[in-house]
């Protein structure tokens, strides 16, 4: 689950949202209070809104910017550049947990030492991050810690 804060800069008394995003590739819940107001999902690079009641002009646009600043969209496509030989997907679970699937035909021990060594330098912001790394076919892993 990732649970992010929105703050309404154009109503007055900056109301907060919660924008919560379940599990991976589900829309995200907005959620005034407690009630929710309606979920937005992006669909072939759009941002769409369904609302259950109505919600402020800006509201979809302001969240979608939110959520498109996050550094957990961004880094799955800063590892694939990165190590784009080795690198097949990068899987977000949650903005703590990532899972990266590497190519056929690596070798996986190499990978593993230079994932353990530049891993740091790829996370801007500093928060605890779980990589579990697998080969094409799971039969070997290995887990990485970042602080």
């Amino acid at each position: 689950m990732i649970e992010l804060i929105y703050f309404s800069e154009k109503q007055s008394g900056a109301p907060a949202y919660q924008v919560i995003q379940f599990n991976p590739g589900e829309p995200w819940q907005i959620v005034d209070g407690d009630e929710v107001i309606g979920s937005m999902q992006k669909q072939e690079g759009l941002w769409s809104l369904h609302a259950l009641s109505s919600v402020p002009d800006g509201l979809l646009t302001g969240i979608a910017n939110l959520i498109e600043q996050q550094h957990f969209n961004r880094l799955p496509a800063k590892i694939k550049e990165h190590w784009e030989s080795y690198v097949l997907e990068v899987i977000t679970q949650n903005d703590a947990l990532y899972l990266i699937v590497c190519k056929e035909g690596i070798d996986f021990d190499r990978f593993k030492k230079l994932f353990w060594g530049y891993i740091g330098e790829l996370i801007k912001d500093q928060w605890q991050i779980r990589f579990r790394v697998y080969n094409v076919d799971m039969s070997d892993d290995f887990e990485v810690l970042v602080n």
